[in-house]
């Protein structure tokens, strides 16, 4: 594509259309990021769509435009007739460049960039969406749709995620065309196979195909879903409505709230309802009886849902039922129900094809206590938030369970040892049981668990002594529990990739962290565990994999020993070491360095004379802190063979009081912006005069998009939100070569 010929004065809409996942949001940001620092006044508006679901998001939209276009703008915004008029008259007045992006409908459109006539000459708007004809009404100048990926294009990319290369292994080329033809040339759809299949074994693969022909996956059904073009659903729910026209309950799909409402009042259902989805937030209350579904006797999917994401409190239980109620089928598949009211499943609950089991802030107390019923089919049960949860047991009535999430169940205080005998079960998830105090020795015979989530679990106070029997466990997260230091026995999870104990309190049980053999750990975070000691770091001697270390609020005076070998260690966080007094040495590969509230911190490797420096007064902007430099670069500075990257450095000071931060550090060099996430790090322990330095490496890889080989100068500016002001501050940008250049 071409970028639009920036010199022309006309005011260019550009519309990209295709199904969902083929890369239109991809395209979009590589366009806005090339061509951002040519516009004073810029928006990117992310998934439009989706945000003008929720109450008042088309509004909220049209405030954040008009905060990117006007930050000093103190114009309030009511509504949508008066947003039209106010960006209409700011946006007239400005070339912008503007991205609006994944819209759904016209109304979106006609609410943030209604015409040609709301721009000023060289302005620039880009606008993606599914639906073509949505974009050809809206009278975009050009329009690109892009196209399906073809079959050795889509073998490629699954390829490319399932082998890490760019063709299948011989023996696995078969099993791949069948996986290939499965995900239907849609490329999330084969990313995400591709990852799930990652170093199985063929008779895995096989296993996985023969469970695809019975029962899809949900991970690729919920891809598909995001991929399925809004006029074919849009087909499917007419040719439903279609088959009852005067009966509703002759339908094999009831959809809108009120033909639900309807069916269900009037005792209309008939054995033709194959699914109802009951949105919940377009309804007061309402009243479900066994009398009024017993006619519906093929229901296989029931999903009452809250189309918000305000969900707490007695206010979510809005659908009255009685203690003796009846589900009407046998056949029920699949199973949705935010805010089930009753203590407990029905005792003859016995829908023995059922898939997913998901209840969302129930009101269960017990759940498996006293049922014998086997639930063989059963791959998934979800009971986040049901704060009333005491207890889950019999779990050997769910033998094929994968998936158990009862992340926010406060009063869960036991997991009954029949855990064990889940021999399938891959995702644990107990976030935030804060009433959990152990973890029964059962739960060490999971050996097919890869995921297990235990953050936030306030009272449990140990892990099990034969953790490392989970022989496949990939990812463990145990931040904010008591547990301590971990057993030895962690060390023999050799298959570990991401461990994390951020704020775990507890004795020191064991004498020190030991984690020799986990060669394949990625991620790493020890981050206020005041049991770690900086003596400990021997134990990082052999992690040749590790990508990210965070150490922060630990104990650490100086940077040194195994850490600064780490061969891949890409990302160190340092921040609130306040004990940490120098960085002599960075490890060889390290591409970002965060030492926030190192108030200790004397010296680094950021004191080289060889960076190119700008200091100066900071202006002051409405919520932004902004310092720009430039440098002429060398000639020939651009040497691809040994030209590595660029080192980043920003120190900046706040004039009045700590700021309240939730936003990005920005970066932007020439035509190529990259952001680092700065939430959360201002804990206010300090005086607001103390320094900060952000230190960021960049490397060449990825700004080759922005063809640096044709710059002649380096242009590098720094933006911080959430800041009216600044004492002083220090910038600077060093070029770094392979040794020796």
């Amino acid at each position: 594509m071409n970028l639009m010929s920036i010199k022309s004065k006309d005011v260019l809409m550009v519309g990209i259309c295709g199904l969902g996942g083929v890369g239109k949001s991809t395209m979009v940001k590589a366009i806005y990021n090339e061509l951002s620092y040519q516009f004073k006044s810029k928006s990117f508006l992310d998934k439009v769509g989706d945000a003008s679901k929720h109450y008042d998001g088309l509004l909220d939209l049209q405030k954040q435009l008009y905060c990117d276009i006007s930050p000093r703008g103190k114009r309030k915004i009511s509504t949508l007739a008066e947003g039209i008029n106010v960006l209409k008259n700011i946006l007239c007045h400005e070339k912008v460049l503007l991205v609006i992006d994944d819209v759904n409908n016209k109304e979106q459109l006609e609410n943030l960039a209604g015409g040609h006539d709301w721009f000023d000459e060289g302005s620039r708007i880009f606008i993606t969406s599914r639906d073509k004809r949505l974009l050809v009404a809206h009278k975009v100048d050009e329009l690109y749709e892009l196209p399906q990926l073809n079959w050795d294009e889509a073998l490629e990319l699954f390829s490319w995620h399932a082998f890490d290369q760019r063709l299948p292994y011989d023996d696995f080329y078969t099993l791949s065309n069948h996986f290939v033809r499965y995900c239907q040339g849609l490329p999330l759809a084969l990313k995400t196979l591709g990852s799930f299949l990652f170093k199985m074994q063929p008779d895995e693969w096989k296993s996985e195909l023969r469970k695809l022909d019975e029962e899809p996956n949900m991970d690729v059904l919920d891809v598909l879903k995001v991929g399925m073009h809004n006029l074919i659903q849009q087909l499917g729910h007419k040719i439903v409505h279609d088959e009852g026209l005067r009966n509703k309950g002759m339908r094999s799909r009831l959809w809108h709230h009120m033909d639900v409402q309807d069916v269900l009042k009037k005792r209309t259902g008939t054995n033709s309802i194959e699914g109802i989805f009951l949105n919940l937030s377009k309804l007061n209350n309402i009243n479900l009886t066994t009398q009024a579904m017993k006619g519906m006797t093929e229901l296989r999917l029931l999903k009452i849902f809250l189309d918000s994401e305000v969900v707490s409190g007695e206010e979510d239980y809005k659908v009255c039922i009685s203690s003796d109620f009846e589900f009407p089928s046998w056949d029920l598949c699949y199973l949705y129900w935010h805010g089930y009211p009753l203590n407990s499943l029905p005792s003859n609950f016995e829908t023995q094809k059922l898939v997913e089991l998901n209840m969302p802030y129930s009101n269960i107390r017990e759940f498996g206590e006293g049922n014998m019923v086997q639930f063989s089919k059963l791959t998934a049960i979800i009971l986040s938030h049901s704060k009333y949860l005491r207890e889950v047991s019999n779990f050997s009535s769910t033998p094929n369970l994968e998936k158990l999430i009862l992340e926010g169940c406060t009063s869960l205080r036991e997991i009954d040892p029949s855990i064990g005998d889940l021999k399938r079960l891959g995702l644990l998830d107990l976030k935030e049981c804060k009433s959990l105090g152990s973890l029964p020795d059962s739960i060490c015979s999971l050996k097919s668990l890869k995921t297990l989530y235990l953050s936030g679990c306030s009272k449990l106070n140990c892990l099990p002594k034969d953790l490392g029997n989970m022989e496949h466990l990939t990812e463990l997260y145990a931040n904010r529990t008591a547990t301590g230091v971990p057993p030895r026995a962690i060390g023999l999870l050799r298959k570990l990739q991401i461990l994390s104990f951020s704020g775990c309190r507890g004795r020191r049980v064991h004498p020190s962290l030991y984690i020799p053999n986990l060669s394949l750990l990625r991620e790493l975070d020890l981050s206020d565990c005041y049991w770690w000691l900086p003596d400990d770091n021997g134990s990082f001697r052999h992690l040749y994999s590790l990508k990210k270390l965070n150490l922060s609020g630990s104990y650490i005076t100086i940077l040194k020993g195994t850490i600064t070998q780490l061969p891949n260690l890409k990302v160190l966080v340092l921040g609130r070491c306040k004990r940490l007094q120098g960085i002599p040495e960075f490890p060889p590969s390290l591409e970002e360095l965060d030492a926030h509230e190192c108030i200790s911190l004397q010296t680094s490797l950021a004191s080289s004379s060889d960076v190119v420096e700008g200091t100066s007064r900071m202006m002051s902007l409405h919520e932004t802190i902004l310092e720009r430099i430039q440098d002429h670069a060398p000639k020939n500075w651009y040497d691809r063979d040994n030209f590595l990257g660029f080192c980043v450095c920003f120190v900046f000071a706040f004039k009045d009081q700590m700021p309240q931060i939730h936003d990005d550090i920005l970066c932007q060099l020439n035509n190529f912006s990259f952001f680092y996430p700065y939430w959360d790090k201002w804990s206010g322990e300090h005086s607001s005069n103390d320094p900060h330095m952000w230190l960021a490496y960049q490397p060449r890889s990825g700004v080759d998009i922005c063809h640096p080989e044709t710059w002649s100068s380096i242009r590098a500016s720094f933006e911080l939100s959430g800041v009216t002001d600044a004492l002083s501050i220090k910038c600077g940008i060093q070029l770094i070569y392979a040794s020796g250049h």
